[in-house]
């Protein structure tokens, strides 16, 4: 694991944390991944199914990483760590849930870290969980960093490749796997954190809910001065730490969670419901008056930069299941 120095000033562009953990990452026969599934769309309890539903998986249940050829304008040869129940059902449509891992870590290091399949959480058939990994790039002022290009306005972090990544991703498990396309997710911690925020913006139209934790300030949706507008109208559940111990500061979280209000049209940070989580009465709320679920947790300051887990796995997954 490597760790980075960075600022949290509002108007830093300081490399993202790292996040703290025991998993070391471990290698797995993944299958080499094709993008031509075949099968007809299938109907189940309202939700429409992707091309591969009805066909035999191609790759292990329990954990195996998986190698996709996502072109130049993706950066190549790509892997991601994925996991399905060994029940998975063919016919029944599933919910794909992205997990993007922090500042040099990867997908199979950070799948236990988020434990949305541990002991917290009811078990289902239904979801199939994907976790991406980053690309080692050189970052401008950062150092040589496992970490994620954030769009266009994100320097030194800009980029389109790993939005590309993103959606070859999703297509490869919709071409493969039985996949409800209108229930895609995503979560993210620190740099991954920045990751969702992203994905919840540039690919709103892809993803119907998200959950960014501990991610910079919102730097990459900024064009000359000026917040761009989002694509679709994704979910988002903001979490950020009291006392985040890489930014030193708030400020990074509250401001994600004012671009939202903004973009979402809430009535204001003011009008908002306690959703009873955490130590004190609205440390977790949502907030009235937007198109889209806006929500957000400024969590306990015992987690400094790590996600709350004391409530993360089940809040997220349950948020994920009431879609």
């Amino acid at each position: 694991m490597v760790s980075s120095d960075g600022g949290g000033d509002s108007t830093s562009t300081a490399a993202p944390g790292t996040t703290t953990g025991t998993t070391d990452p471990t290698t797995s026969t993944g299958a080499i991944a094709t993008d031509t599934g075949t099968g007809g769309d299938t109907s189940t309890g309202g939700a429409v199914g992707s091309p591969g539903c009805g066909l035999p998986p191609p790759d292990a249940a329990g954990g195996v990483n998986v190698m996709i050829d996502v072109g130049p304008a993706g950066d190549g040869v790509r892997r991601f760590y994925l996991k399905r129940s060994p029940d998975y059902d063919p016919a029944i449509p599933h919910r794909l849930i992205f997990g993007f891992p922090g500042t040099s870590w990867l997908g199979e290091m950070i799948e236990p870290y988020f434990d949305l399949q541990g002991d917290a959480v009811e078990p289902r058939p239904d979801e199939i969980f994907v976790y991406p990994d980053p690309l080692w790039r050189d970052f401008e002022g950062w150092g040589n960093l496992g970490g994620w290009l954030l769009g266009p306005y994100a320097a030194p972090a800009d980029g389109d490749q790993d939005l590309v990544f993103v959606e070859a991703v999703l297509e490869y498990m919709k071409s493969n796997y039985c996949i409800d396309d209108a229930r895609v997710f995503a979560t993210g911690h620190s740099w991954g954190g920045d990751m969702a925020q992203v994905v919840s913006c540039f690919l709103g139209d892809r993803f119907r809910a998200t959950v960014p934790v501990a991610a910079n300030s919102p730097y990459w949706f900024e064009d000359n001065g000026q917040f761009i507008d989002c694509v679709g109208d994704t979910a988002v559940w903001t979490m950020f730490g009291q006392a985040d111990d890489h930014f030193d500061s708030q400020t990074p979280g509250l401001e994600c969670r004012d671009f939202w209000l903004d973009e979402r049209g809430c009535a204001g940070v003011g009008a908002a419901v306690d959703l009873g989580l955490g130590d004190a009465p609205g440390e977790c709320v949502e907030y009235e008056g937007c198109s889209a679920i806006t929500r957000f947790c400024l969590y306990g300051a015992q987690y400094g930069h790590q996600i709350p887990s004391e409530y993360f796995a089940a809040a997220t997954m349950g948020f994920f299941r009431s879609f």
